[in-house]
């Protein structure tokens, strides 16, 4: 005679609803971290296109075209380059 243990489902299909649920819960896992990785691709935020860097033509540092001074088709870093290199002239 077979003993029953007052369940109605058998140990083994527990054990198979929970192996399920626990490789549901791991595809679940995977595929979020997929979709974070391939989110975090699409979100980078592009290259602007970049400044031409000139030379200052008294001390050598190279700063932005935008933020420089040009005088006698020369490039400063500030006013007072412009005119001590100006001078030497």
């Amino acid at each position: 005679m077979r003993q029953t243990s007052g369940s109605s489902f058998p140990e083994c299909c527990l054990a198979k609803i929970l192996f399920l649920i626990a490789g549901l819960v791991l595809v679940y896992w995977i595929l979020k971290a997929y979709k974070r990785k391939v989110e975090g691709r699409a979100h980078k935020p592009k290259a602007q296109g970049g400044e031409d860097m000139v030379r200052c033509a008294h001390c050598g540092v190279h700063l932005p075209r935008s933020e420089s001074l040009m005088a006698n088709q020369a490039f400063y870093c500030n006013a007072d380059h412009r005119r001590l290199h100006q001078g030497t002239d």
